[in-house]
């Protein structure tokens, strides 16, 4: 079986948080990611407020690429929920 290879593929995420406190934390949770890669792929984030925008670019194989995103979105679902839990427990 073939693998599929792009010339290069850029994927690029909106998340609007909550708040920005939760949008600064994401940010900072997905840095050690970017020092995992190789050098086929290119992480890139910004925040604005609230939301935040990541950019994938690579030229990985199509299965390399969903890894990465899964790994970013997982990690950021991660980040979501602690905060969340972290917040209800100091409203109480």
């Amino acid at each position: 079986m073939n693998k599929l290879k792009l010339d290069s593929t850029k994927v690029q995420i909106t998340i609007n948080c909550i708040s920005s406190e939760l949008a600064g934390i994401i940010i900072k949770g997905l840095e050690p990611e970017n020092s995992l890669l190789d050098d086929n792929t290119k992480i890139g984030m910004k925040r604005d407020g609230r939301s935040v925008e990541i950019s994938v670019e690579s030229t990985a194989n199509v299965s390399s690429i969903r890894y990465t995103l899964d790994d970013i979105l997982n990690t950021i679902s991660t980040i979501e929920k602690v905060f969340l839990s972290t917040n209800k427990l100091e409203e109480k």
